[in-house]
């Protein structure tokens, strides 16, 4: 086929199949700017010519575009739309890190996701000089995106005086600059998406150049399908040429699916296996048991693998009428003795979660986690935004381990990016926003690495609170807060000891996996739905479970019914009147999101639209079970806020109260220490609780002692 002809035949194709398209552009002219064409569209109407386009994308495409311009023209309008092709071919969609030298100034397409873009810069194509001898210009096309070409000589031949540029009788030429027509480039550097990297490889990455309407559409963060041309520029080392070339990509076109999990591709059968699967009875116990089926689930663990599953569904995220948003994600924090598999479910859930990333505190930064600005990113001294973990997990999951290990100042850049789910950046004269979507899961340790109080902490959280190195507002961002312990249960350490053992005896050499003797029995996992166990227990493989994930999240759409609501609500307006003081709950608003997220998580693990009665139960079930977990019978989430159990609170808040109806609210009255513990007796505190609440108002300068046994209010 041709080159040559390849105007003809576009104009021929466009004329006959994107006639509506074309007016509707005109009509709209300059929203949008470009008209987009499926390449499957050209390849039913001419194979031939389709496959001129991946063989020799850059003229045909240009001989496209200069088409639709005399198109429009013929019309009447005087516009210069570009031509966008999408959807090509399997056989030309390639891995980033798989694209190399046959495949230069060939149309091809990856999945990526976006890491960093530079500032938007202005380009020229076609440059004039005048000479500053004899004023005769020059034109010089401008190819290079990298270098602007110049003159060398004042051409004679074409009316110059035949000097060139240098020396004594040289000259030398000045850009022209008026009349010159400037285009917005933009230089972007993607990386492979997380589930395409190799084992034991770090990811591949890509520059791309954006021209034109391509310019300032991305953002760090962005998952997309690029249409690139790989084009090739030489290296250089000290101002000299080598014959190491540098890959660069021409981005032509952008697909950006934004509905979630689209990466998995899910199969008809697949869908009816789904549906199976969800009218099992024992639905939730087999999805519990294919959560890291290599860590036996005894005790506690059981309730966190099921809420590592609600935590993969997710509740629905919702906008209101007046802007704000409700995050649907599920926040979840371990912490606990080492050995209790904590780093090993985090790995497990980073893995399986499509869009999941892996960090650990000891080895990621504040702006490791939201975004960094980078200077001299692409060799032009600007600052440029990279995209840290939470936006790369954007609609997925975020497991960072060692938690506890992170700088605090590095943690407090999580607390906008967990609740609102957005973080604003302003570094480097640069001020943008990325969208941080993502359910978290963080593993963290007791201070001294393994519980040092226990038994005695039933009904008190504090003890725990001590031993965790996080900052209360932080904690309370959390959903659930699984306090594990390594406790001696005889029955239990004989199960996970023959756990143990079996998985270490059924596993595959890996050495034997490298060498090629034997399969890879992940890869086994990939062509079937289900596995057993070596006791014979049957549980979903990943691919499986990652595919009804994708399936759920993606068509399925929980909203609470009324019984539901009314049972949420009960249980709060009971919770909430406990200790018969409304100021002084146990439980706050912040509760009720998070108990109507695992509600309908549990909906969507069922594949049902609505969450029922009995999702509500079983969301307060597991609501209930961490809490008592952690702080008994009587625990006190007002508590992990304000580091005060609501006994220290009331004690507080009744001397304040004592001290000015003894003081009938003069700062220059004297109170005396016996009148003050006579009357917090009455209340029913003993006198080394009014002590320590007397201690702690003195801390907050709420009051002072003008002598010995004599106490004045400050204000």
């Amino acid at each position: 086929m041709g080159i040559e002809d390849s105007n003809a035949r576009w104009r021929t194709f466009l004329q006959e199949q994107y006639p509506q398209d074309i007016h509707v552009l005109t009509s709209g002219w300059p929203n949008p700017k470009f008209l987009t064409v499926k390449f499957s569209a050209v390849q039913a109407w001419d194979p031939n010519f389709a496959q001129s386009i991946i063989d020799f994308p850059r003229p045909i495409l240009q001989a496209g575009r200069d088409a639709l311009v005399d198109i429009c023209r013929q019309s009447g309008h005087e516009i210069n739309p570009q031509l966008r092709l999408i959807e090509l071919p399997s056989y030309s969609r390639k891995q980033l890190r798989n694209i190399g030298s046959d495949d230069i100034e060939h149309f091809v397409s990856t999945e990526a996701v976006v890491t960093k873009i530079s500032e938007l810069k202005p380009r020229i194509y076609h440059a004039e000089f005048r000479c500053v001898l004899c004023m005769h210009i020059t034109p010089v096309s401008q190819p290079n995106e990298l270098e602007l070409v110049e003159p060398v000589l004042c051409d004679q031949a074409e009316g110059g005086c035949n000097r060139s540029v240098g020396g004594k009788d040289g000259t030398r030429f000045d850009l022209i600059q008026e009349g010159i027509q400037l285009v917005d480039n933009q230089w972007i550097e993607i990386q492979e998406l997380p589930e395409q990297v190799e084992a034991g490889t770090p990811p591949a990455r890509a520059t791309l150049l954006a021209e034109e309407d391509l310019a300032n559409v991305l953002t760090p963060g962005s998952r997309v399908t690029v249409n690139i041309i790989p084009f090739i520029r030489t290296q250089r080392k000290r101002n000299t040429k080598t014959p190491m070339f540098d890959i660069y990509h021409s981005l032509k076109s952008v697909e950006r699916d934004l509905t979630a999990l689209t990466e998995i591709k899910i199969s008809e059968d697949d869908i009816e296996e789904i549906k199976k699967i969800s009218q099992r009875e024992d639905l939730f116990e087999f999805m519990r048991d294919s959560i890291a089926p290599s860590i036996i689930g005894t005790g506690m663990l059981k309730a966190v693998k099921l809420s590592l599953i609600y935590q993969l569904f997710g509740g629905e995220a919702r906008k209101n009428r007046d802007g704000t948003r409700i995050r649907g994600d599920i926040h979840i924090l371990l912490v606990g003795d080492p050995g209790v598999a904590k780093s090993q479910l985090l790995k497990f859930m980073g893995d399986v979660t499509p869009r999941g990333q892996y960090a650990t505190g000891g080895g990621v930064t504040g702006a490791g986690l939201t975004a960094a600005a980078i200077k001299d990113a692409f060799n032009d001294g600007r600052f440029s935004l990279e995209a840290g973990v939470l936006p790369l997990s954007d609609m997925g999951l975020a497991a960072i381990d060692e938690f506890d290990k992170m700088n605090p100042t590095d943690r407090a850049s999580m607390h906008l990016a967990m609740e609102q789910q957005v973080i604003h950046i302003s570094k480097g004269g640069l001020h943008a926003s990325m969208r941080t979507r993502c359910a978290i899961l963080a593993a963290a340790n007791p201070e001294h690495e393994r519980w040092t109080q226990r038994g005695d902490m039933q009904g008190n959280i504090l003890p725990y609170l001590k031993e965790i190195n996080l900052d209360p507002a932080l904690l309370t961002r959390f959903d659930i807060i699984w306090m594990l312990r390594d406790d001696v249960i005889r029955d239990q350490d004989d199960q996970i000891a023959e756990h143990i053992l079996e998985n270490r005896t059924t596993g595959v050499s890996e050495q034997l996996i490298e060498e090629g003797r034997v399969e890879d029995p992940t890869e086994l996992d990939q062509e079937s739905s289900f596995r057993t166990d070596y006791s014979g227990k049957e549980m979903m493989t990943v691919s499986m479970l990652q595919k009804y994930v994708a399936y759920a999240r993606r068509f399925v759409h929980p909203t609470l019914s009324s019984e539901a609501k009314m049972i949420i609500k009960d249980f709060y307006h009971d919770m909430r009147g406990k200790y018969g003081q409304e100021n002084e709950s146990p439980i706050t608003p912040r509760s009720i999101e998070g108990i109507s997220r695992l509600t309908e998580a549990r909906a969507r693990v069922r594949l049902s639209d609505v969450a029922d009665d009995s999702d509500a139960l079983n969301a307060i079930a597991m609501f209930k079970l961490w809490r008592y977990e952690a702080g008994g019978k009587d625990f006190d989430e007002i508590a992990i806020a304000t580091g005060k159990t609501f006994s220290v609170r009331k004690a507080d808040i009744e001397l304040k109260n004592l001290l000015h109806t003894l003081s009938e609210g003069r700062i220059d009255v004297d109170i005396s220490e016996v009148d003050i513990l006579n009357g917090m007796s009455k209340l029913g505190f003993r006198d080394n609780e009014t002590d320590d609440a007397l201690q702690r108002l003195f801390a907050i300068s709420m009051v002072y002692s003008p002598g010995a046994g004599r106490f004045r209010l400050v204000n």
